[in-house]
């Protein structure tokens, strides 16, 4: 009778009192006492199918036939099996969770009363996943796993398209056990059960497509791997095909082909995920989360690809959605984020004002929600860029951080806030910031693997980090994460000529730590190709001049002096004014001549050098001093150049003491006395600093 107890209580919690009161279960009434053992088992299949009847039909006095029913036969498991079974049906109708609840009750004692019944073990899983399910409730995922398991070990005999809807449902409880675990390992065994399902399914219907297609997205959003969202794809396609109004399918094909653009940059994919959030739109516009995650997708390209056109498209969804859901706070990070860089790209300062207002409200009504932080980051990145600042940036990173402390599984945070210190670190070149950069973007690559611009900005921080220290490994790393990046982007040559250069100078820069030729060709390869694609682009000639002067320095060749100097001549012709072309074509011109000409075929070369090293000072280049002076070294007009030496000296441009006495240029003028005084000056400059 222990069970009867039990259950009488749960009565008594979950329906009204009317229904449950005058429930005496402590002993049999007296008009039952003199049946027999098999009038008893009669009279409570009669009462319990009494109770199916009117439970049925909505009317809760089902629950003392019920009761009534497990007191004549209260060890037969089939009553109490068949109680759980109305419930469940109930649960339909209303009272959902009440009823789920005593179903399951119901499923439990009849598996405890007899272990061996399959149809006991799959009901009460099957009602386990619906509580899970309507409360988000990760232990009831648990404990239905354990019936799935327990249903299939006792499996045999059972039917195909039993077991077809078995290891579909058993395969959902692992899907939802991962989205609060965060194991791959549980969506991998989902997938593992659902293709075992499609194999044992006659007819696939639209929702089972959908549910297999939804355990590949979910897989690549956890591993970011590419032909896990196209599997996805081809699933969400058949859904569709057998339902075209199944709204999730619609919903579902748009986020991974998002997913697909954001891994691959490839603009196919934008176009394909914006074609399936019309077509979502279309079904069901009232939706704010389709308006939202539409305001994502046009946000994001908005963003790689400063386009103000696609980020007034993300505001005016952002907008749409918030007429639906007002001020949800996934939906203002992404309304602010959108707005801050669209000010930025556009030199609006009042955009960018708005979307600070906005995110400054909402960080304070909602300090826990991490997306915010990442958005009021981005709004202090766009002040950084509009008032030329570095101070934003600083502030930048501590918003993300502040994100960070909500939630360190965020990769976009890690990456944006490692983008702020590469940013710092390359403008004031500041080596120990660009060295937290690069762990920042590991932290961000360990969470998002595969990314492409993750891996390109990663390469380009190592970059500028290598060239900084003159750091040979660090280069290479550098150089390994471009071709990652590149082999991830298929057409990254046609729409990022940017990625190529950065490798290319990546490549120049490492032939100057090794002084091989290779790296300098294959730069020079590199720079060819961004040349057909993007003939103008910025620095290109010279970059390509550089390469040429650097491979005139490891074998003297009049093609690569010609092609280094023609190269010079493009880059002039594309920036008159750019003081650092001016200064290296001059240097090279003095490198040549110095090592390779005799004296007197060296006077033209030395003489265009200084034209063009003067030209690099007048415009401003303060290192022109002295380089200047080395020339009049080579040239012995000594005392011109001293004057430039203290010139440099004076804006304290001068290289290390060390530098200067080993520099082969300035041999002739170290033996004069007054380069002796200026030496003697120099240092004593120097311990006064290290005295202070």
């Amino acid at each position: 009778m222990q069970q009867i107890h039990f259950i009488q209580k749960l009565y008594t919690k979950f329906f009204p009192k009317n229904f449950a009161k005058g429930l005496n279960l402590s002993k049999i009434p007296k008009k039952w006492e003199n049946l027999s053992p098999d009038e008893k088992k009669k009279l409570a299949n009669d009462l319990l199918a009494q109770g199916e009847d009117l439970l049925s039909k909505e009317d809760l006095n089902a629950i003392k036939l019920f009761n009534e029913a497990c007191q004549l036969d209260p060890e037969n498991p089939f009553v109490w099996y068949r109680q759980g079974l109305a419930f469940l049906k109930y649960s339909s109708v209303e009272s959902q969770s009440k009823a789920l609840h005593l179903a399951s009750k119901n499923f439990k004692i009849a598996s405890s009363l007899d272990p061996e019944v399959f149809d006991f073990w799959i009901s009460w899983a099957n009602v386990l996943l619906l509580l899970g399910t309507n409360n988000d409730e990760y232990s009831y995922f648990l404990e239905a796993k354990k019936k799935y398991k327990h249903a299939i070990s006792i499996s045999e005999n059972q039917s195909k398209k039993t077991m077809g809807k078995l290891y579909w449902d058993y395969a959902l409880v692992l899907i939802n056990i991962s989205t609060h675990s965060g194991e791959a390992i549980d969506l991998k065994k989902a997938i593992e059960l659902l293709l075992i399902s499609h194999n044992l399914q006659t007819e696939l219907s639209s929702a089972f497509l959908y549910d297999l297609g939804d355990a590949y997205l979910k897989m690549g959003l956890l591993i970011n791997e590419t032909n896990m969202y196209l599997q996805a794809i081809s699933y969400f396609k058949k859904s569709l095909e057998k339902s075209t109004k199944n709204l999730d399918a619609w919903i579902a094909l748009a986020d991974a082909y998002t997913q697909l653009y954001i891994n691959t940059l490839d603009e196919v994919y934008f176009k394909k995920a914006n074609e399936y959030f019309e077509a979502a739109i279309e079904i069901n516009p009232l939706d704010p989360n389709i308006w939202l995650e539409w305001a994502h997708l046009l946000g994001e390209s908005g963003k790689i690809n400063k386009d103000p056109k696609k980020l007034r498209a993300s505001i005016e969804k952002c907008i749409r959605a918030n007429r639906k859901a007002k001020n949800l706070p996934s939906i203002i990070g992404q309304w602010s984020e959108s707005l801050a860089l669209l000010g930025a790209s556009t030199n609006r300062l009042d955009l960018i004002l708005d979307a600070e207002s906005k995110i400054v409200s909402a960080t304070d009504q909602n300090p826990q929600e991490s997306s915010l932080w990442h958005a009021y980051g981005i709004c202090m990145v766009a002040l950084g860029i509009y008032y030329n600042d570095i101070d934003y940036d600083y502030f930048a990173i501590e918003k993300f951080q502040n994100g960070l402390s909500v939630d360190r599984t965020d990769a976009e945070l890690w990456y944006e806030t490692a983008n702020a210190h590469a940013k710092i670190g390359r403008d004031q070149e500041h080596s120990d910031m660009l060295e937290r950069a690069v762990k920042f973007y590991q932290k961000a690559i360990d969470l998002k693997p595969a990314c492409p611009i993750l891996l390109f900005d990663y390469a380009k921080a190592l970059t500028h980090l290598g060239e900084i220290t003159s750091n040979e490994k660090t280069l290479k790393e550098a150089i390994v994460k471009y071709e990652t990046a590149l082999a991830l982007q298929k057409n990254a040559i046609l729409q990022h000529p940017d990625w190529l250069f950065y490798f290319g100078v990546a490549l120049d820069l490492l032939g100057d730590l090794t002084e091989k030729e290779s790296y300098y060709k294959k730069a020079i390869e590199i720079f060819n190709s961004v040349l057909l694609v993007e003939p103008d682009f910025p620095k290109i000639h010279y970059r390509l001049s550089l390469c040429f002067s650097h491979l005139l320095e490891t074998e003297t060749k009049l093609e690569y002096l010609q092609r280094a100097n023609t190269s010079f001549n493009l880059a002039i012709k594309q920036d008159p004014e750019d003081d650092e072309v001016w200064l290296e074509w001059g240097l090279m011109l003095i490198s040549f001549a110095n090592e390779n000409l005799s004296f007197s075929e060296k006077n033209d070369y030395l003489l265009n050098a200084e034209q063009k090293i003067s030209k690099s000072g007048s415009l401003g280049n303060p290192h022109a001093y002295y380089h200047l002076a080395c020339l009049y070294s080579l040239t012995n007009r000594f005392d011109e150049a001293m004057e430039l030496l203290n010139k440099a000296n004076k804006l304290d441009v001068l290289p290390p003491i060390d530098e200067i006495l080993e520099d082969e240029w300035l041999e002739n003028l170290r033996s004069q006395e007054m380069f002796t005084e200026f030496l003697y000056n120099l240092e004593g400059q120097d311990n006064k600093v290290e005295e202070y």
